[in-house]
């Protein structure tokens, strides 16, 4: 094998500069003190002296020539002809207005020791601090190695034998593997983009806000509590501009269908009763307009609400704004709808002590996840819009804004800047008939 890489050094590649100057270009680079190795001119054309730039030792300028013979024989003639191109390389090289610290010679002649030293010499005596000669030899040992199997097999095409094959695999094996996966993970994760934003244009069946406490309470421990989430869209779609949806404990709290202080019959905690509720605010309607002269709070409609029994033990609180109706008889906004929305959870003081992190989902997606880290208590009193009845003795503890720990005051949704994760991979539907289609 290396008698065979020695010969098709010789004359394989004659009178193909460009594949000449590609392979010493790799070759260049499997060495670790080169780096951002790169062609002065991939396609021929005046170099300047230099065919190949590169960094030596992390911040040094170096230049590179290639000087091949063709059918080189080391003949005295041709020994001759690649030291004067050598000196017309390197005077080309050092007349550049950015004189280089090194410089690099490649040829496909074997040249002395003694030979290769007089190269050396005539860089240092114009001042190159660093001047490297690859030779045919020295090119063929790299070749013949591990790190110069593919650069053999592209340019020389000589093919690896068994025992080549077994150590090219174990030296680059696992990084072959890697590059692998690491290309089906992005075509994957493209494909989950694509599925994404085709999905996302269908009407949004449920916005769901799931708030992880740092444990498993008891009821008795949460009694009382509220927990509601303000959103407000970046743009109106289909009249709707700003939604608040959330829940509480006794069940007819929020109940559309009965009296707003019927819930005080009800004794308080979580553990006897939970209610739910969500309401839109509006742009662009007559009665709207009309409304806005009485008040310049924003004017929130009841579109749904809900009662459950109560709960033992919590470790969520969930809350969803939900428009999974049996018929659809009006349009509804969509789950693209909510990129770049603004959101903010606010809750009762005990129950935001509680809260480990914010989980966000919507139509099987689960949207974003809030760490402990990402969120901060904001204690300062505020005026609340929260559209739903509490007691005084209820508000005791006091209404806080969940918001998050950095610049700014609110959430933000931004499918720009992740990929939502589908929760869920739909079955294929069998077919019995594939089987029996032959008696058809």
């Amino acid at each position: 094998m290396p008698y065979q890489t020695d010969e098709k050094l010789k004359g394989y590649l004659d009178t193909n500069q460009l594949h000449r100057e590609q392979m010493c270009r790799a070759i260049l680079a499997t060495d670790k003190r080169y780096s951002d190795v790169r062609p002065r001119h991939p396609r021929g054309g005046p170099d300047g002296g230099r065919d190949i730039e590169a960094i030596y030792r992390e911040n040094k300028v170096a230049y590179g020539a290639v000087g091949f013979s063709n059918q080189a024989n080391d003949s005295a003639e041709q020994k001759r002809a690649i030291k004067q191109k050598f000196r017309d390389d390197l005077a080309s090289a050092i007349s550049d207005g950015k004189k280089p610290d090194a410089f690099f010679f490649f040829t496909n002649l074997s040249m002395t020791v003694g030979e290769k030293e007089a190269f050396i010499s005539d860089a240092k005596e114009s001042e190159i601090k660093h001047c490297e000669i690859f030779d045919r030899e020295r090119i063929r040992i790299v070749l013949d190695s591990p790190d110069g199997f593919f650069i053999r097999f592209q340019f020389l095409n000589i093919s690896l034998s068994e025992a080549e094959q077994a150590s090219f695999f174990a030296r680059w094996g696992d990084d072959i593997q890697s590059v692998i996966a690491t290309g089906f993970q992005r075509i994957e994760r493209t494909l989950d983009r694509v599925l994404f934003f085709q999905e996302a244009s269908e009407c949004l069946d449920q916005f769901v806000l799931s708030f992880e406490l740092k444990r498993t309470f008891q009821a008795e421990e949460i009694g009382h509590f509220r927990a509601f989430c303000l959103m407000r869209l970046k743009e109106p779609k289909h009249q709707v501009f700003g939604i608040a949806f959330g829940s509480s404990d006794r069940s007819n709290r929020m109940r559309s269908d009965k009296d707003e202080t019927e819930f005080l019959s009800e004794p308080s905690g979580i553990k006897f009763g939970v209610s739910g509720g969500q309401w839109e605010s509006y742009i662009g309607r007559e009665e709207d307009q009309a409304s806005e002269s009485d008040s310049d709070d924003e004017r929130y409609v009841q579109v749904g609400s809900s009662s459950s029994i109560g709960r033992k033990e919590a470790a969520f609180i969930p809350i969803s704004y939900n428009k999974d109706s049996f018929i659809r008889f009006e349009p509804t906004i969509t789950m693209r709808d909510l990129d770049e929305a603004m959101f903010l959870p606010v809750m009762n003081k005990s129950l935001a002590e509680k809260v480990k992190a914010i989980h966000v989902y919507s139509n099987g997606y689960k949207i974003m996840e809030i760490g402990p880290e990402e969120f901060a208590l904001d204690e300062s009193e505020f005026e609340t819009r929260i559209p739903a009845k509490f007691t005084d003795s209820e508000l005791n503890d006091p209404w806080v804004r969940v918001r998050p720990a950095g610049m700014f005051s609110a959430f933000h949704i931004r499918f720009f800047e992740k990929t939502p994760k589908r929760l869920f991979v739909p079955a294929q539907v069998t077919n019995s008939l594939e089987s029996r289609s032959g008696d058809a």
